[in-house]
């Protein structure tokens, strides 16, 4: 394959940036914990680490950082990971952040700028009554738990308000969506606030004046060249090309009728099943995953439609019946088909 091939992969395998691994082998070996083995554990050879520009799947990652915990014997590895991590190790990204006009704007660029760094995470500053929450939602990876990678990113996030709001600077509150863990004075110590578990998602709880203040050290000259270049990096970023499309369109077809299956896709897309089955290697994704991810993406968008009902929904996605597609859509959102609906339909 030709150059393209790292970026084809990137569509539908989320990605995080290396930088997100900046101090983590040296915590490993400093833990007199291998490396090498545990990197082996989850897929990943320590060549990688070698190229600070490079990503991995934001999957191995997860499932690197539990992996982590375990073998150092550190219940809050991920915490305490975030607490020595340099935001300004993730690069441009930040500073865009960090030279924003006010909190909230700072806030407004980490959400729309995220997928340059992390491709699974999603980040949202929203505004209720007297309170600001500054939300993170991880993409479900399929693997059992994100407790480590959830309670890294969110100590990173405070880190990066600490940047702007100076060292002292606590949030009134910090939730989790995971659920309580039997030691929690390390949350408290870190975050020095309440830290509430098994919550709708992770955020970080503070006043809402505090994102209405300006940045003091914010460089109002460098900030637009700032997002002039990360706007282009946004912009240059790989979309899925024709193929994976077509292949899309063509599951829809079949899910109209009949779960769908790789010959009859085939078939549609005049291929032999052999020959399908080639080309999809070749952008790194299992037939499986990419109408798993078909499935979950017409879901979203027949349930902003209040024409169809929840039974013809899944109907339509090829589901026998509605428990089934609850089921799956708890998988892909860890939440309800009605709760997704009732919050997002227009």
């Amino acid at each position: 394959m030709g150059a393209e091939e790292p970026n084809r992969v990137r569509k539908l395998t989320p990605m995080i940036s290396i930088a997100a691994t900046t101090g983590l082998l040296e915590t490993l070996g400093a833990a007199g914990v291998d490396p090498d083995r545990l990197l082996r554990s989850v897929g990943l050879d320590s060549a990688i680490f070698r190229h600070a520009d490079g990503f991995i799947q934001s999957s191995q990652f997860a499932r690197l950082l539990e992996e982590c915990a375990f073998a150092t014997g550190d219940d809050c590895f991920g915490l305490h990971l975030g607490e020595r991590f340099n935001p300004k190790n993730i690069g441009p990204l930040i500073y865009v952040v960090l030279n924003a006009p006010t909190i909230a704007a700072g806030f407004e660029n980490a959400a729309r700028y995220m997928k340059i760094h992390n491709e699974a995470l999603r980040v949202s500053l929203r505004v209720d009554g007297d309170h600001a929450y500054l939300e993170h939602a991880l993409a479900d990876m399929g693997i059992p738990s994100t407790r480590q990678n959830e309670e890294y990113g969110m100590t990173v996030s405070l880190n990066a308000i600490r940047l702007i709001a100076g060292s002292d600077w606590s949030p009134q509150e910090v939730r989790f969506a995971h659920e309580l863990q039997n030691q929690t004075s390390e949350h408290l110590r870190i975050f020095r606030a309440p830290a509430v578990f098994g919550c709708e998602t992770n955020a970080l709880v503070t006043p809402r004046e505090f994102v209405d203040r300006q940045v003091p050290a914010a460089d109002q000259r460098l900030y637009p060249i700032l997002k002039r270049y990360i706007d282009r990096i946004l912009s240059e970023m790989p979309r899925e090309d024709s193929f994976l499309a077509s292949i899309r369109k063509a599951i829809a077809e079949e899910l109209r009728d009949r779960e769908p299956k790789l010959a009859r896709v085939a078939a549609r897309l005049a291929l032999g099943t052999r020959t399908l089955q080639r080309r999809l290697k070749e952008y790194g994704v299992e037939f499986k995953t990419i109408a798993d991810d078909t499935r979950r993406r017409l879901a979203l968008k027949y349930l902003t439609d209040r024409e169809h009902t929840l039974t013809e929904v899944a109907f339509l996605l090829g589901y026998s019946d509605v428990s089934a597609f609850n089921r799956a859509f708890r998988r892909w959102t860890h939440s309800t088909p009605t709760a997704y609906r009732r919050k997002n339909a227009g």
